[in-house]
C-alpha cells in the first residue's frame, strides 16, 4: 500500500475505489449490452467480442432444503445466459488469439 494516496483515511479510499468499480461496472454493461444489440461493432482493432448464448441448470436451493435431498432433480431448472468473450487480434499477422494467450505475451 506504499502507492496510496497520502492523508486519505483506508475507509474513504476504499468507498472511492467501490465507486469507481460501480462506474466501471455499469460502462461494462452498457458496452456489453451494445455489442449484443449490434453485431457490426463486434470487431475491434485488438480484440473481437463473440457473443455466445449457454444454458446451465440451477438448484433452487431455498426449495431443496424445505425438501428431501433426493428430491433434487425436481427443483433443477435449465436457465439461458448471454455473455461476451473477447478474443484477441495479433497486430502482426491479424490472427484471432486467445484472450488469456495475449495477456500472457504482455
Amino acid at each position: 500500500m506504499a502507492d496510496a494516496p497520502r492523508n486519505i483515511p483506508v475507509p474513504d479510499q476504499l468507498a472511492g475505489i467501490r465507486e469507481q468499480i460501480r462506474a466501471l461496472e455499469t460502462n461494462e454493461r452498457e458496452l456489453k449490452e451494445a455489442l449484443i444489440a449490434n453485431p457490426d461493432i463486434r470487431m475491434g482493432a485488438n480484440w473481437l467480442a463473440e457473443v455466445k448464448e449457454i444454458e446451465t441448470n440451477r438448484v433452487d436451493l431455498k426449495e431443496l432444503r424445505a425438501m428431501h435431498k433426493d428430491l433434487v432433480e425436481e427443483y433443477t431448472f435449465p436457465t439461458k445466459a448471454t455473455r461476451v468473450e473477447l478474443s484477441a487480434i495479433d497486430a502482426d499477422t491479424g490472427e484471432i488469439v486467445s484472450a488469456r494467450k495475449m495477456r500472457n505475451a504482455k
